[in-house]
């Protein structure tokens, strides 16, 4: 690698992606520990963050391809789409978050590259904790209730239920299934409006104590009862459990699913990978069509919600993150141990470095149709 330290800021390119993983004045963070800074000309243009605002923190504003090829340790938001797979390339040390066990085209040209990549939900603490997920599932949440309140008019599909408290009217009712950071933020945003909520777990102690933490939400055991009895009395379901979809059995079927009020909804927020346990879902969807019906039933499952909220998703993210960053630059450049980052790195060598990307790597190849190698 170059003897000085050099970082590139990339300008995100997937349509309807309008974040950018550093601003300004993260710019100069990066700056007081001793990195020239390049960003793509427009990076931030979506966050309110103009190319002038970065050349007064420091940066240098540079062409696409500037930012991919004079620096060997590049920053994106999102993981490179197939019209930036021709930057990949030995000796790039690339950050983004990748989510690669979804998507085995990109690992293959990680892997052919030879790219060493870090994914940003992977950088878990010595304490065990994964910090870099939880803004954007925070975000996630709260915007699986808010998309669900809008579509659920009568206008755009929905039952006409309002999302929220009307005096002498029964309130509505919201089902979270999970209790993460998405589920978490879900179940208090859906509370604030005025909802009845029902949260659903499989963990009783765990559940007992977020219990403890969202007085007026009532949470149970995810038992077959339960759950039947709950979907079917929900004008929307929440989906925000952190599983491996590929191998996960169904959890609400196409029978249960018939059985839910006409014109509710159905929002899975961590989007996962396969059928999985929500597998009416034949396809995700967008932010420009977001939400499709079957059996009366509307489903919402976009993939990077916070991105219709570049603004505010950038500024949850960019001070988090640099620190980071930072640790990792100064590991590549100065041999300076990272240990949060080391355990994001996904691939390097052309080698796979992550079992969670190797163990879904082998569910790809299982459901690949024959000859597809």
């Amino acid at each position: 690698m170059a003897t000085s330290k050099r970082v590139s800021v990339l300008k995100e390119t997937r349509a309807g992606e309008k974040r950018v993983i550093i601003l300004p004045d993260q710019v100069t963070e990066f700056r007081n520990a001793g990195f020239d800074v390049l960003v793509e000309e427009g990076a931030g243009a979506e966050t309110g963050a103009s190319d002038l605002t970065y050349k007064e923190a420091g940066a240098n504003i540079v062409t696409t391809e500037q930012a991919w090829r004079e620096s060997d340790f590049v920053l994106k938001y999102k993981a490179p789409g197939p019209d930036e797979y021709k930057y990949l390339r030995k000796g790039l040390r690339l950050g983004a978050f990748f989510h690669a066990e979804g998507n085995p085209e990109l690992t293959s040209r990680l892997l052919e590259t030879e790219t060493q990549a870090y994914a940003y939900e992977f950088f878990k603490t010595p304490e065990g904790i994964f910090p870099l997920a939880v803004p954007d599932s925070e975000i996630s949440g709260k915007l699986a209730v808010l998309f669900a309140a809008y579509h659920l008019q009568s206008h755009m599909g929905g039952s006409g239920v309002l999302l929220a408290d009307v005096s002498y009217v029964k309130p509505p009712r919201v089902l979270v299934i999970g209790y993460g950071n998405a589920g978490a933020a879900a179940a208090r945003t859906a509370h604030a409006l005025g909802a009845e909520v029902v949260v659903l777990g499989t963990n009783r102690e765990r559940l007992r104590r977020f219990a403890a933490s969202v007085p007026g939400v009532t949470c149970r055991l995810n038992t077959p009862d339960a759950l039947e009895r709950e979907v079917e009395q929900a004008d929307l379901v929440v989906g925000a459990i952190l599983i491996s979809t590929y191998d996960t059995p169904p959890m609400i079927d196409e029978n249960l699913v018939r059985r839910m009020r006409p014109g509710s909804m159905i929002v899975d927020v961590t989007v996962g990978y396969g059928s999985g346990y929500l597998p009416t879902f034949h396809s995700q969807t967008t932010h420009t069509d977001p939400v499709y019906e079957r059996f009366g039933v509307l489903h919402c499952k976009i993939d990077a919600m916070p991105g219709s909220v570049p603004h505010t998703a950038a500024r949850a993210v960019s001070p988090l993150i640099t620190p980071y960053l930072i640790e990792l630059g100064n590991s590549l450049y100065e041999g300076v141990p990272a240990p949060t980052a080391a355990s994001g790195m996904i691939t390097d060598g052309g080698r796979i470095t992550h079992h969670e990307i190797e163990r879904h790597m082998v569910h790809a190849d299982a459901a690949a149709p024959a000859g597809a190698h």
